[in-house]
């Protein structure tokens, strides 16, 4: 067989002439490996980088995809926003009548005092002293403990505020990294620009918890009780100038009969009518006054007590429904401010410039 014929066949190959085959197919896969890293590397620095004084480099390319397509993420962001506030607005309704619970369960007790003698004296007397609302604040809300109750709610509101919020930004952030195809890298630096995580939130805007203690004193329980008691006295001021009025008419017939007959008793004691007169006399007007009281109390909760109930009801209904009204207000509008943050940081990057990384 001659060389020629031994070199053609692949059997016939030497070990020098496999060891150079290998050898460069080697070489030619490292290539090709460590080429494909330098073009993702490469693709990376021309999309977005961060240089060495801490600042971020934005390419043209990029630039132009981010501009066109940031619109669209944002309105497809917007729903989202929109869906999560009016959730805090129901989650905020349903810790709010929570707090009030206790307090429309006392309503029939107040309106028990209110609706008797006792009631009715003590209230005069804290009329007299500008004082009218407070057995209302006493029996509603301090026996209740409903400042301790709001403090419950606030809590549970401020639980649900940030998880909402978190759920938004990690939501946000998905959408940026999946419109632009960000790597970890990327979506750091973008974070670094806007508002992507709770932390961040907290650190530019301040937390929901500073931002309730921030409004504490508008709907603080203290304020509730307040306003309530100042809203329910008005009413009570007027309801006893009538029925003080109704019981000048009732004690001007009722008290002189009292009286005839208190008199015709004293002048029946004989020799001692001029000690048993005066003292029954006494005896019975006081009798009939506190019997006139009585009666009027009696006909005033028969007519009056169900629509002044309502009075009551409409009256907390308003202070309830102001708080929340307050709360949604305050979360929609940091909810709303960290989106309109987003979108003008977000629109300030600009073709190659130097973008200045801001926390």
């Amino acid at each position: 067989m001659s060389r020629a014929q031994r070199g053609m066949d692949p059997a016939a190959t030497t070990p020098r002439q496999f060891f150079w085959v290998m050898f460069w197919a080697t070489i030619l896969i490292l290539a090709l490996l460590y080429l494909t890293a330098e073009i993702r590397v490469q693709g990376n620095i021309a999309r977005l980088v961060q240089g060495v004084d801490g600042r971020m480099l934005v390419s043209e390319d990029f630039y132009r995809e981010w501009t066109t397509a940031l619109p669209e993420v944002f309105s497809e962001i917007q729903p989202v926003f929109d869906s999560a506030i009016g959730d805090m607005e129901q989650r905020i309704s349903t810790h709010v009548d929570a707090a009030f619970q206790p307090v429309y369960a006392r309503l029939p007790d107040f309106l028990d005092f209110h609706y008797s003698v006792v009631g009715e004296y003590t209230e005069l007397a804290a009329a007299l002293s500008d004082r009218i609302g407070s057995d209302l604040e006493r029996i509603l809300f301090t026996e209740t403990h409903f400042e301790q109750h709001l403090i419950e709610a606030m809590a549970g509101i401020t639980r649900d505020g940030e998880s909402l919020l978190g759920d938004l930004l990690v939501q946000m952030r998905q959408k940026l990294t999946d419109r632009f195809d960000l790597d970890e890298a990327e979506i750091g630096l973008v974070s670094s620009i806007g508002t992507l995580t709770l932390e961040d939130a907290g650190k530019r805007f301040g937390t929901g918890e500073m931002m309730l203690k921030g409004a504490s004193a508008a709907i603080g329980g203290g304020a509730v009780a307040a306003a309530l008691a100042k809203t329910v006295s008005t009413k009570a001021a007027t309801k006893l100038g009538a029925k003080a009025a109704g019981k000048t008419a009732v004690k001007a017939t009722g008290i002189g009969a009292s009286a005839a007959g208190a008199a015709a008793a004293g002048l029946l004691c004989g020799p001692a009518a001029w000690i048993c007169a005066p003292v029954g006399g006494v005896t019975a007007a006081v009798a009939a006054w506190f019997a006139t009281d009585k009666i009027v109390v009696e006909l005033d909760e028969y007519f009056h007590r169900e629509s002044f109930e309502l009075e009551i009801r409409a009256a907390i209904d308003a202070e309830r429904d102001r708080l929340k009204g307050q709360l949604t207000a305050l979360y929609r509008d940091r909810f709303q401010q960290v989106f309109e943050d987003n979108r003008v940081r977000f629109d300030e990057m600009t073709t190659r410039e130097v973008i200045e990384g801001r926390r």
